[in-house]
Parts: C-alpha cells; sequence; structure tokens
C-alpha cells in the first residue's frame, strides 16, 4: 500500500526553486500539471499545502482542490518564511539561503500560525483538515501538542528507511514517516547541482536516514520503486514524497510520470484513511 504525497508553496514564499520556473508559471500551475499525470493512473494523493497558498493563489489551486484524488493536508500558513538578516549572512558565507526558517517560534507563534492554516484552509475548502507535514519537518516539543489540540490526527514529518508501518506518537498523532528516499534533499535540480551538494555536505545541512547523497532523477526513481517493492513484499506502508516542483525542474516530469505508471500496480491511499487502518 502506498501513500503518495507532494507539498506546495506560494510563489510570495520565494523557495529557491521558484527562481527556477519560467516567467508567467508557478508552483501551483506545476502542481495542477503534475496532478493530471496522476490522475491519468487514477493515483490518489495527499498535497500537503501553505496556507498562504489558500489567500494568495486560489484561483488556481482550486483546480487541485475540486479533485476526488486529493487529500489537502496542513503545511504551516506561512512557510516559516527566512528573516532577510540569516538570508544576507548566508550570502556573506557563500552559502545559498535555506528556503525556510530552522525553527517554528515560540509556542504562541505556533498556534497562531496552524490555526489560521487550517482555519483558512478548511474555509475555502469545507474540508475536515487532519493531516500535517511541517514546511522543512520543523518541529519542536510544542508543535505536535498544538496539531493535536487544533484537532490534525496525521502527522508525516519523520524520515525513516527502516520504519514501514504507521505509528501512534505520545501527543496521539498517528505518524506515518517518509520511508522512501525523499526527493528534495536527495536529488540534483534547480539550484542544488554538483557545487550546491558539496557545500551542504560540508555543513552538514540535508543528512537524514537515507544519507546525505545526492542523486540524478533517474537514479532517485529507481532507488524509489525498490524501496516499494521492499515495503510491499513485508505489506507495510511506503509514504512517498515527491514535490511537483522538484519533478519539474529535475526533468520536466519525465521520470515522475515513469515512477506513477509503477506506483499504478499498487493500492494508493490518502494520509487521512491510514487512521482508520491503525488497530
Amino acid at each position: 500500500m502506498i501513500c503518495l504525497t507532494g507539498d506546495i508553496h506560494h510563489t510570495s514564499l520565494e523557495t529557491n526553486e521558484q527562481r527556477f520556473v519560467e516567467s508567467g508559471d508557478s508552483e501551483v500551475k506545476i502542481a495542477c500539471r503534475f496532478l493530471k499525470i496522476i490522475e491519468k493512473y487514477g493515483l490518489k494523493v495527499t498535497f500537503y499545502v501553505t496556507g498562504k497558498t489558500f489567500d494568495e493563489e486560489w484561483e488556481n489551486l482550486k483546480l487541485i482542490t475540486d479533485s476526488n484524488l486529493v487529500e489537502i493536508g496542513g503545511h504551516t500558513y506561512g512557510g516559516l518564511p527566512l528573516g532577510n538578516f540569516s538570508k544576507i549572512l548566508h550570502k556573506i558565507i557563500g552559502r545559498c539561503p535555506p528556503s525556510h526558517s530552522p525553527t517554528y517560534g515560540s509556542y504562541f507563534q505556533q498556534k497562531r500560525d496552524i490555526k489560521r492554516m487550517i482555519e483558512l484552509a478548511e474555509k475555502k475548502t469545507a474540508w475536515k483538515i487532519i493531516s500535517w507535514r511541517s514546511h522543512g519537518y520543523i518541529h519542536d516539543e510544542n508543535t505536535y501538542s498544538i496539531l493535536a489540540q487544533m484537532g490534525i490526527k496525521m502527522i508525516s514529518d519523520e524520515i525513516s528507511s527502516k520504519k514501514i508501518f504507521p505509528e501512534k506518537i505520545k501527543e496521539g498523532l498517528i505518524s506515518h514517516p517518509i520511508n522512501t528516499i525523499p526527493d528534495h534533499d536527495h536529488l540534483y535540480h534547480a539550484h542544488r547541482d554538483g557545487e550546491f551538494v558539496r557545500k551542504a555536505k560540508i555543513a552538514g545541512y540535508g543528512r537524514d536516514d537515507f544519507g546525505s547523497d545526492s542523486h540524478s532523477i533517474e537514479i532517485w526513481g529507481e532507488m524509489v520503486q525498490k524501496q516499494v517493492v521492499e515495503i510491499e513484499e513485508k505489506e507495510g506502508l511506503a509514504t512517498i514524497l515527491m514535490h511537483p516542483i522538484c519533478m519539474y525542474t529535475a526533468d520536466k516530469f519525465k521520470t515522475a510520470e515513469r515512477l506513477l505508471e509503477f506506483i499504478s500496480q499498487y493500492k494508493t491511499i490518502l494520509a487521512k484513511e491510514i487512521m482508520w487502518r491503525i488497530k
């Protein structure tokens, strides 16, 4: 069984990938095109979307939320934007600034951000938002208790090469780790060229349970396929992360389509459907 996921961010967040998008295009428009491929193969997908996307790009985002194959999950309201001072500091030391802050903020900042995201998404879609992935997986000792208070049931922040089953964590949420190699920090695309990855390794940035190496999208796709087969053989749940903008900037969806066609031989479920399968 597979939980296919992707993250979508508002244009005004100005992530590194967005600098490589053609004029007139946007991350949301790219996600719309990505969804067309997903629909072609009849797959279900959970998109974690920043709240500001609903505020600023609703006309295009509505094309995604209207699909009966899509679940919308929370991805913070503002995307934890990096401050101007931090951006300047990174540039001074010759490093590409990350697309988000390394911290979520105070308890009250987090609660305000999470509440705003959930209320806005539910107002726009009339859906109950129960799934969440923090931008950059950023969270602290307060985050999950706040999410539980706000009615969130599912969380997908952990990256694990070993966990193949969802588990209930102490705050009461059900965690389903990303257990196939994530795309963003392991994929050469957009700004992530050989020099960027070399500097990231030296700085200790981007290392997770799958290591710190990056790969061509073709090799990455083969790795995901192999990992899916291994998890399926053990009757586990494979959670896959495919950012639409990463898939596009890497090779214009060529590998993504091959991978989605491969996935179509298995059953896909939405993140919110996982909770009914926990014993």
